[in-house]
């Protein structure tokens, strides 16, 4: 399952609304995160995300949750999506965009790293 640790990042709370809506636009490839959905322990973050890879375009849910050290980033177990290499580049894009919006962040744990 591909997956992102960001040590040291934000709350997911505070994430949420930052990630709403952030795209990145390289055709025939776009990643687009369009909702955030906060679970009621504060603690859990749904991002409802969109991949067009040329002709393939798939909507999904990635999973943002809290541990220990910060938080893990991949697809929801409960959505059926094909990882692809643009849905591996959107995992890794919102780690990224998670790592910036928290300072003193890095990556850490990741099967990801060349697509970061």
């Amino acid at each position: 399952m591909p997956h992102v640790q960001i040590v040291g990042a934000r709350p997911v709370a505070e994430l949420a609304e930052l990630l709403a809506g952030v795209t990145e636009a390289n055709p025939p490839l776009v990643l687009k995160v369009q909702d955030s959905y906060l679970s009621c322990d504060a603690r859990r973050l749904l991002l409802e995300v969109l991949v067009v890879e040329g002709y393939l375009r798939q909507s999904f849910f990635l999973l943002a949750y809290e541990e220990d050290e910060g938080i893990l980033i991949r697809c929801h177990p409960a959505t059926p999506v094909q990882k692809t290499d643009g849905v591996k580049k959107l995992i890794a894009f919102v780690g990224r965009k998670c790592a910036e919006l928290s300072p003193g962040a890095r990556i850490g744990n990741t099967n990801l790293e060349a697509f970061l």
